[in-house]
């Protein structure tokens, strides 16, 4: 630029004219500059700001959750605090644009008949025959809020629905569930679900499960669940490993630690792996004790549980981690829209 304005002057031969302009050229190249500096950095908040509103949304999630067990004790089926829960869950999703259903679900627990339900809901375009299903318990266990184990879950996974129902364009169906009686010796909600898949032949509609099962934990691990492990009680269906290495992809491009955690723990993944449905889920850890490795990959206290509030009154919205709730509830988001609009994914 500046070479061409010096040879533009001495061709002319009228210096101070020829300066001048060269000055006025400057000043609105300068203001333009400016200009563009200002629009780059107001975009710049304002993607901040949206980016702030996922975040502030799946907060204000556990807080109310949080406000729910101080006002009906808990969360437990049964109880007043799971219909606050499940009501709460049912008026976010109309907000974000979804119908929802309450499958309802008696099951025997020591000779006592109890009734429960499951809220499910989908996006209305998609096929049927091809259906994602993310998932997490609703239920907490008996006095206490429950908070990382399970509302940390059922907030991911209400964020990870209302980001989807923003999608202009959904080509594959995506269901959610927020499953009830997980809390018992084996998850109840979620076997009435795949049994009643069963009896309907719809089962082999489902391309993945997802379960999303304690995802705060306040001495964190990011596990990723491991559809490699050769130890595992079950069999791990095929196309597990492809759900695992999706979420490993996503962690690996930001440069976020991981590890593999063992996919058959008791939650709601084990009536769909042994429906032979492949499964994946994301998980922060219970009361395993953090090793030295995960230490140094995570920070927190080696030798320590990973929640040490686990089923217990202290498990509230004061001894979780927000940040890695955070960190796992955008791993789920993306995992929710990439697959509604694309499950070569998962082939």
């Amino acid at each position: 630029m500046d070479t061409v304005f010096r040879s533009r002057g001495r061709s002319a031969g009228h210096g101070r004219p020829r300066r001048r302009r060269t000055r006025n050229i400057a000043v609105i190249a300068i203001g333009a500059l400016a200009l563009l500096v200002a629009v780059i950095l107001a975009g710049q908040m304002v993607g901040d700001a949206r980016r702030g509103a996922p975040v502030n949304r799946v907060h204000g999630h556990l807080q109310q959750f949080q406000a729910m067990a101080e006002e009906h004790g808990d969360r437990a089926v049964g109880t007043s605090g799971y219909e606050a829960a499940a009501q709460y869950v049912e008026q976010q999703l109309e907000s974000a644009g979804f119908a929802s259903t309450r499958q309802y679900f008696t099951f025997d627990d020591d000779g006592e008949e109890i009734e429960s339900f499951n809220i499910i809901a989908e996006t209305v375009e998609g096929s049927d025959e091809e259906v994602i299903l993310l998932g997490a318990h609703l239920d907490g266990v008996p006095g206490g809020p429950g908070i990382n184990d399970n509302a940390s879950g059922a907030a991911a996974l209400l964020e990870a629905a209302t980001a989807l129902g923003a999608q202009d364009t959904v080509v594959n169906k995506v269901r959610f569930a927020w499953w009830g009686a997980e809390e018992f010796r084996r998850p109840k909600g979620s076997r009435h679900y795949v049994d009643e898949l069963e009896d309907e032949e719809e089962l082999d509609s489902l391309l993945a499960y997802v379960n999303v099962d304690m995802v705060a934990s306040p001495n964190p691990i990011i596990g990723v669940y491991n559809a490699r492990d050769a130890e595992a009680s079950l069999d791990i269906p095929e196309g597990s490993v492809t759900i695992m290495r999706f979420f490993v992809d996503y962690f690996n491009a930001r440069g976020q630690p991981w590890v593999a955690t063992g996919w058959d723990m008791s939650s709601d993944q084990r009536p769909f792996a042994r429906a032979d449905v492949p499964v994946g889920g994301l998980f922060t850890g219970s009361d395993e004790r953090k090793s030295r490795r995960e230490a140094g990959l995570f920070g927190g206290t080696a030798k320590a549980p990973r929640d040490p509030n686990y089923h217990t009154p202290q498990d509230d919205i004061d001894n979780v981690d927000l940040q890695t709730l955070d960190i796992m509830t955008d791993a789920l988001t993306h995992a929710a829209i990439t697959w509604a609009q694309d499950s070569s994914a998962l082939e």
